[in-house]
């Protein structure tokens, strides 16, 4: 290695005692008279500045060279030791499995309302995704070929107008990112209102063959969807909310196994009760339904032409009704029939009064769908008597889940939990259970109209039943109760769980 460190100097260089002995003179202004000695000092002088200079020069070009090649070996290490890093040898697929974790939720649904306009763009562009394809050529390479990224779309056109964007660069965002996701399954959450539906509508259509699961809500936008029909090949979950009434447009679907249709706020007399069920018709086996119908509104002269038989599997009922549209919701049921059905719920939505209950229209509805073969689950919260209940469960012999909800909805209030009903569901000791003898799970949701130790029995006696299956017993107590639970009661059921291993008691207030 080549150093010059300390190999150039100079004999001219004065030395401290001839620079104390002309600073001397000049002080005491013993100035000689012959000052050829000092001229000539200064010209020496001046000549050693300029080979220092020189000198200086290019020991700084040196510096120069080895600062820079200082820190390329430096770089190099960094480097080195950058390419041992994990997260260098972690493949490409799982390198994509965390980017799909880092999706901020307020960019992956937009919930009840999106909060800013800054928040709805930032969703568009996929403000998330751009900022990890910028840390490096790799992750940049991962993010724009993964299409698995960019397969979720959620528009809340709700707030388009105030958006510093204009909607013309909104929707070539949102083109960009459905081209990323190539021909990946897509996931839809969408709020569509007007002026905006063409141009959006006609973009999303190029993509139906991708839909896999969409929640729409809003309205259709003068079925700007019909351009769809038929090629929903991968949708498999529908969800509609408000008045997204154009359904025609989904019935050829191959592959949709559920669909909810929440019609509440927004569904109105205009909307024959037929087209709001026509969906049913379509559904294959093995599918779920929810349904959300306002029937308040309804005569009780509305036709009915529709009669729907479905092969669906799960059916849930969220009926909003009155008294004066009870006839209504009847002759809806009259219309039905489910020879597949294992599940059938009916309850009101939230905050509003509970429907009532028609034995006679339920029993109609079982012994033509065939409920006593393949009917398992049963869920009621509605107006309906012990006795009423007690009918409908005798044509249910197969139930194995049931659960029970009082009502104590202000003039609505019906006690259907009581000594009648828990002791003829009690199996007896000398035969077996009479009443859904294969029951394995019994929720009661209830203001504790019955007695403890009718309650007691009915658990001790299931527990102890011929068949020696599991049962489980739920005891959630509304805020509107008569009573509190005695505690022995509840310390006995919790001793029989101990004793038997097939019992499993829950039990606490319900929220």
């Amino acid at each position: 290695m080549d150093s010059r460190v300390g190999g150039f100097s100079s004999t001219h260089l004065p030395t401290p005692p001839q620079v104390a002995e002309v600073r001397d003179l000049s002080r005491f202004g013993n100035l000689p008279t012959d000052t050829a000695g000092l001229r000539a000092s200064i010209s020496v002088a001046n000549l050693e500045v300029a080979r220092y200079a020189t000198e200086i020069g290019m020991l700084q070009n040196e510096l120069n060279r080895l600062t820079l090649e200082r820190d390329a070996f430096a770089s190099y290490a960094e480097v080195c030791r950058s390419a041992l890093s994990p997260v260098h040898r972690m493949p490409n697929e799982l390198l994509a499995y965390i980017f799909k974790w880092c999706f901020p939720h307020k960019l992956y649904s937009i919930g009840y309302r999106t909060r800013t306009p800054a928040e709805e763009v930032d969703r568009i562009c996929r403000h998330h995704l751009l900022e990890l394809s910028r840390v490096c050529f790799r992750w940049h390479y991962v993010v724009m070929d993964t299409p698995q990224l960019w397969s979720h779309l959620a528009v809340d056109m709700r707030v388009w107008n105030e958006c510093d964007v204009p909607v013309a660069n909104l929707l070539r965002m949102l083109e960009s990112s459905l081209d990323r996701g190539k021909q990946h399954p897509l996931t839809l959450d969408i709020y569509a209102i007007q002026p905006h539906h063409h141009s959006f509508f006609e973009l999303l259509s190029k993509h139906a063959q991708r839909w896999q699961t969409a929640l729409l809500r809003g309205d259709d936008g003068n079925n700007g969807l019909r351009p769809c029909a038929g090629n929903f090949s991968q949708l498999k979950t529908l969800t509609l909310h408000g008045k997204w009434t154009d359904v025609e447009v989904f019935r050829t679907a191959p592959r949709l196994r559920e669909i909810q249709r929440f019609a509440y706020q927004d569904l109105s007399a205009s909307v024959p009760l037929s087209a709001r069920l026509s969906l049913l018709l379509r559904l294959p086996t093995a599918s779920s339904m929810h349904l959300l119908l306002d029937l308040r509104q309804s005569s009780i002269d509305e036709p009915l032409d529709l009669a729907i038989t479905s092969s669906v599997h799960y059916m849930y009922f969220q009926l909003a009704t009155t008294a004066g549209s009870t006839v209504a919701a009847c002759r809806f049921l009259e219309n039905l029939t489910f020879p597949c059905l294992r599940s059938f719920s009916l309850y009101p939505p939230p905050y509003k009064n509970p429907p009532v209950w028609n034995s006679s229209h339920f029993i109609s509805l079982a012994t033509r769908s065939g409920f006593d073969s393949c009917l398992t689950h049963l869920v009621i919260h509605a107006i309906v008597t012990d006795a009423e209940l007690l009918r409908c469960l005798e044509v249910l012999p197969k139930l194995l889940s049931l659960s029970i909800t009082d009502c104590t909805s202000p003039g609505a209030t019906q006690t259907v939990i009581t000594d009648t009903l828990l002791t003829q569901l009690q199996c007896m000791s000398d035969v077996r259970c009479l009443l859904v003898p294969k029951l394995q799970v019994l929720t009661l949701k209830t203001v504790l109209g019955f007695t403890d130790s009718v309650y007691l029995d009915l658990v001790r006696s299931r527990a102890e039943s011929e068949g020696g299956s599991m049962f489980m017993a739920n005891l959630w107590w509304l805020g509107a109760r008569m009573r509190e639970v005695a505690v022995e009661t509840l310390e006995e059921i919790t001793k029989l769980t101990t004793t038997r291993r097939e019992l499993i008691f829950n039990r606490g207030d319900w929220k």
